[in-house]
């Protein structure tokens, strides 16, 4: 395979950017604009609302059709407290292996696409190429968010999207919505000896969670998609923290909810229903004993979900570049939904098992590198030989 080799370098390159989400990701951005520019590119470096984040929007080609887009996330999760065997912002080559930090997730598909740059900067295409990079994806997808907003402005939308998440190299339509919230319920404290005169919000939460799980029982009789590992809309909380000592009634508890939609579910319709459960059955049951109680939510994230009905055209046209041409259903978020939301068929293919995403030791197979540069390749070919999305 042409550039193999300079594919892992550039590999080693970029995850020696720390890159993880609470840090800036602008010195990455600005490196592979430069790799872009000196390749042919046009770049835009759009700087977000917090100081170091950027996004990177480059075009190859002709501007005045619609083109294609090759989208990737530069930001990666943290490392600490997990047990690598080597430092994780060295890329580390064994058996067939890339060790490293985002090498999976996704910074080996950024690297892959690098690397073609070059080679697809030099073909006459007939329609043009976008290449994006975008930041906090692994938190709350604003840098996409942030980029959507320009490009639903824009004259011309791009015409499809391929994002290179990690599905191994196999052609994912579908992806479920991811929304996090943070619930805060406040209680009210007195010593543990009068507690009947207090609230505990520590047993408060435990009410609402409860509720929670009884909901996920009715999400999993409500709606199925045997397209996913997990068929059904889900509800999870993981994490809580609340109270301060084992003999004082705990004033504040707060725990994050997650809810995971399948496709034609919206994430506020879930969360009605617990808030609905909060204002009718905890709350009044709470202020019954004090006045001064009361729940809050807070959005951290909420993406929507990837939805194969407004991708079939493009996934027909994507199959034949794949490897692995059967289409396939994820429960893990994306980014997709952001842009089918403002009217961009989106798919998604890329390098890596996702299954090692996030872990210690995190890797990419050289193989996976290798079928993602053919497949960009055979992009390549079918922009400059045929114009039709």
């Amino acid at each position: 395979m042409a550039g193999a080799r300079s594919t892992v370098e550039l590999l080693r390159r970029l995850v020696a950017f720390d890159t993880v989400s609470a840090k800036p990701n602008v010195e990455l951005i600005d490196w592979a604009a430069q790799r872009l520019e000196d390749a042919g590119f046009r770049c835009f470096v759009q700087h977000g609302d917090e100081a170091g984040k950027a996004n990177l929007f480059a075009t190859v080609g002709p501007d005045d059709v619609a083109g294609w887009m090759l989208s990737g996330h530069s930001d990666v999760v943290p490392v600490s407290g997990q047990d690598w065997s080597s430092d994780p912002f060295v890329l580390r080559e064994q058996d067939g292996r890339l060790h490293a930090r985002g090498a999976a997730d996704m910074k080996g598909f950024l690297a892959c696409v690098l690397d073609a740059a070059p080679r697809l900067a030099a073909r006459r295409l007939r329609a043009p190429l976008h290449v994006v990079f975008s930041y906090d994806e692994e938190t709350t997808m604003r840098g996409m968010r942030t980029l959507a907003a320009h490009l639903a402005d824009a004259p011309l939308l791009p015409a499809a999207c391929i994002i290179g998440e990690p599905t191994s190299m196999q052609l994912v339509v579908a992806n479920k919505g991811a929304a996090g919230y943070r619930v805060h319920v406040r209680g009210h404290s007195v010593h543990s000896s009068l507690r009947d005169r207090g609230v505990s919000a520590v047993e408060q939460a435990a009410q609402i969670i409860v509720f929670i799980g009884e909901l996920q029982r009715e999400l999993d009789a409500a709606a199925r998609h045997d397209g996913f590992e997990y068929p059904h809309t889900s509800v999870h909380v993981g994490r809580i923290e609340g109270g301060t000592a084992h003999n004082i009634t705990a004033k504040d508890c707060e725990f994050v909810l997650e809810i995971r939609t399948l496709p034609g579910v919206r994430s506020a319709e879930v969360l009605e229903r617990v808030r609905r459960h909060c204002d009718e059955v905890v709350l009044p049951a709470m202020r019954r004993i004090a006045a001064d109680t009361s729940i809050f939510f807070d959005e951290i994230f909420d993406t929507p979900p990837l939805d194969e009905r407004g991708n079939r055209s493009l996934a027909q046209a994507v199959a034949p570049l794949c490897e692995h041409p059967e289409a396939r259903r994820v429960s893990f978020g994306t980014e997709a939904g952001i842009l089918q939301a403002i009217g961009i068929p989106t798919v998604v293919c890329g390098p890596g098992d996702i299954a090692v995403a996030h872990q210690p030791d995190e890797y990419v197979e050289t193989a996976q590198l290798e079928r993602c540069s053919v497949f960009l390749d055979a992009l390549g070919r079918r922009l400059s030989e045929d114009a039709r999305d």
